[in-house]
This record gives structure tokens, C-alpha cells and sequence, in this order.
């Protein structure tokens, strides 16, 4: 059974009830019409059961129609019911003054019902156009609110992930200040041995041309060590964000370049193992090696710690780069340092989740890693072995 829609209201205001009478009977036939003879009593009923439209007279006693109509246009909830003056007064300016006060029309009497009807008709299709605008306006403005919520989301999200990008580069270049001391000092060593002896030998009266001929190239040679550290350093803060084809062994020589030296400090050997024969791979460089030297670091800290515990034990990483598969090739790093506690192994790529002690680790270095190497439809895997070692395995396409 359809449910016919409730009549809408139709409220006329006249304080001469001919008037009156004579408009209710041609709309009720339409309408559900309700009356008033002043302002007040419309003002009663307005708030009562407000109307979907009013026919509204000028000259009535306590209040004139456009006192109301003014009150009306004042009142938030009141303000969007359509106010047609239905009135004697035909000056142009009364016109002009009622439909400034925000009434839709304006009918002079004497006026034929059905002319009353039509307009009335007219307005209340407006009124529905206007409302019906208005929920859609409502309904976008919903749809805008929560796609702009989500898009306020993804961009946070991405901005924290940026950071902890950011966090993890900064925590990459803080191992590589310590990494590069070590790497520098070498040359540095021999720079100033070399001035030493060209000291010593002068003092004496036995420096020569020659002598200094032939250690001039083993001075520049060092200074030009230091210089690509350096230069490499700082490429690593800035890095170049384009996606590029690089092999394998090429950012291994750059990342080991940086850290080869803290290794051999802490007594670990280094064994490589590498395919020269594989396909470059596509990534943002400088992103790759980040990862590369955050698993290195991973693994000298956990050899480091096995040594203290152990008095005896050899260190040993073993990085050899391979073919994974039919599509992929692997850059995998293995250590002797112990492996992962099994507890840990399911939470270790999530972020903040570090086995360090407090202090020593922001729990970011495994989870970026991982989220890099997606970024370019790789992955980042742990082959663990408790109680002897891990391995770590970078899979990119190649």
C-alpha cells in the first residue's frame, strides 16, 4: 500500500476574514490551510507547527505584515518559509519595501484565487528545488568532508612515514660519522707519517727532491680517498630521490667503503661472494644503500655483542649477491652472531620494535628497510637461524 505524502501547510494572515475565506476554500482543495487574524496569533502558530508557506497581509492591528515579516527573516529556523504579500496596498515602493524584506511576491488585491493558487504553487516548487539543492549541497559537502578526512589521513600517514624515512636516514648517518672517523683516520695516518718523515729527514739535511717526488702521489692518493668519502657522505644526506639502474656490487663497494674499517676494528672478517654476471636492478640509490647499511650495522652490533660475551669467538659476515630466482636477484647479508630469539622473529619489520637494550636502537632500521625495498617491488626477507645466525636477504627485480 502507497502511503500518500502529508498535505503541505499553507498559513494566510488577514485580519479581514472575506479575504480569508475566500483563499482557504480554493487551497484547501491542496493544501492543508491554517489562519490567523494579527501577528501574534501568527506568531503562535508559526512556532506551534511552522508553515511551508505564507500569504501574509500588510495592514492588521498590534503588528503590521511587515514588522512580521522582518521577525520572521530574523529567525534562523523561520527564515527560509516562503512570505507572500497578499495586500491592498499597491504603491510601488510598498512593493519594493516587502520584497526587501525578503519576501518571494508580492499580490495586490483585488487578486483571483486561482492567480493566488498559481504563485503559491510556483513557490512551493521552488521551496522543494531549493531544499532538495540544499540536502544535495549537504550531502556533497559530507562526501567532501570525508574524502578530505581521508586524503588528511593518507597525507599524515605519509608524512609520518617520510619522517620515519627521514629518522632512519639521519640514524643511518649517525653510524656512518662513527663508520667514517674510522675510514679517515687511515689516510690521515699515512698523511701524517709521510710529513713526519719529510720532517725528520729535513732536520737532519737528507730530505730530497726525489723523496718528496715519490711520496707526493701517496699523498694525493689518501687525500683523495678522504675526498670521496666525503663527497659520498654528503650525497647520502641529500639524496637524489630519481629511480635508477645501478648493480649490486657497485653500491656494496660504496656502502663497505664507509664501514669496512669499523669491521675490521671490532675483528670481523668479511667474505663476498658475488654473481658479476647479474642484471642491474631499478631503485632510488641512495635508498638502497641505506638499507644495505642499516643490515650492516645490524650485523656488526650483533657480532660485537657476542664477542664481549664470548672471548673466543671469530666474527664473520658473509654478503654474497646472487640470482634469487627466474626474476629477481639478492643481495644477502649472513652473520655468525647468534640469530634472532624465535619471540621476535614475527614483530621484528614492525616499527619501534627493537631486541636493543633502550637507548641503543629507535626500532626503525628493519621496518623502513622493508618498506623501501616494496616501494620498488622487492622485498626485504630474514633467514633465521637461532643460536647461530641471521640472514638477511635484499630481493629486488633484475
Amino acid at each position: 500500500m502507497i502511503q500518500e505524502s502529508p498535505k503541505e501547510k499553507i498559513l494566510i494572515i488577514d485580519d479581514i476574514p472575506a479575504s480569508v475565506k475566500t483563499l482557504a476554500n480554493k487551497l484547501e482543495e491542496d493544501y492543508l490551510v491554517l489562519t490567523a487574524a494579527n501577528g501574534p496569533e501568527a506568531l503562535d502558530i508559526i512556532h506551534a507547527e511552522p508553515p511551508d508557506l505564507i500569504l501574509l497581509d500588510i495592514m492588521m492591528p498590534f503588528m503590521d505584515g511587515y514588522e512580521l515579516c522582518r521577525l520572521l527573516k530574523q529567525d534562523e529556523k523561520f527564515h527560509n518559509i516562503p512570505v507572500i504579500f497578499v495586500t491592498a496596498r499597491a504603491e510601488e515602493e510598498d512593493q519594493a519595501k516587502g520584497l526587501a524584506l525578503g519576501a518571494v511576491d508580492y499580490l495586490v488585491k483585488p487578486v483571483s484565487a486561482a492567480i493566488v493558487k498559481a504563485r503559491v504553487r510556483t513557490h512551493l516548487e521552488l521551496k522543494r528545488h531549493r531544499e532538495h539543492l540544499e540536502r544535495m549541497v549537504e550531502e556533497r559537502t559530507r562526501e567532501l568532508n570525508k574524502a578530505l578526512t581521508l586524503l588528511q589521513a593518507k597525507k599524515e600517514s605519509e608524512f609520518r612515514r617520510a619522517a620515519e624515512v627521514h629518522s632512519g636516514r639521519m640514524a643511518a648517518l649517525g653510524e656512518m660519522a662513527t663508520s667514517m672517523a674510522h675510514e679517515i683516520n687511515q689516510p690521515l695516518n699515512v698523511i701524517s707519517i709521510t710529513v713526519q718523515s719529510w720532517q725528520l729527514l729535513n732536520r737532519r739535511g737528507a730530505l730530497t727532491t726525489e723523496k718528496m717526488l715519490h711520496d707526493v702521489q701517496t699523498l694525493l692518493d689518501n687525500v683523495n680517498r678522504i675526498s670521496r668519502l666525503i663527497d659520498h657522505v654528503r650525497t647520502l644526506g641529500h639524496p637524489s630521490q630519481e629511480i635508477c639502474g645501478f648493480y649490486l656490487q657497485d653500491v656494496l663497494k660504496d656502502a663497505l667503503s664507509l664501514c669496512r674499517m669499523q669491521f675490521l676494528h671490532h675483528g670481523i672478517t668479511i667474505n663476498l661472494d658475488i654473481d658479476e654476471s647479474l642484471p642491474p636492478v631499478r631503485a632510488v640509490q641512495a635508498e638502497f644503500e641505506q638499507v644495505l647499511l642499516n643490515l650492516l650495522s645490524n650485523s656488526r652490533y650483533a657480532l660485537g655483542e657476542k664477542k664481549s660475551r664470548e672471548g673466543n669467538f671469530e666474527p664473520v659476515v658473509n654478503i654474497r649477491i646472487c640470482r634469487k630466482d627466474k626474476d629477481r636477484v639478492c643481495l644477502a647479508i649472513e652473520d655468525n652472531g647468534g640469530g634472532i630469539d624465535p619471540l621476535a622473529e614475527e614483530n621484528i619489520f614492525d616499527p619501534f620494535f627493537t631486541t636493543k637494550p633502550p637507548g641503543q636502537g629507535t626500532g626503525l632500521g628493519l621496518s623502513i628497510s622493508r618498506q623501501l625495498m616494496l616501494k620498488f617491488k622487492g622485498d626485504l626477507l630474514l633467514i633465521n637461524n637461532p643460536g647461530q645466525g641471521a640472514c638477511f636477504e635484499i630481493v629486488l627485480p633484475g
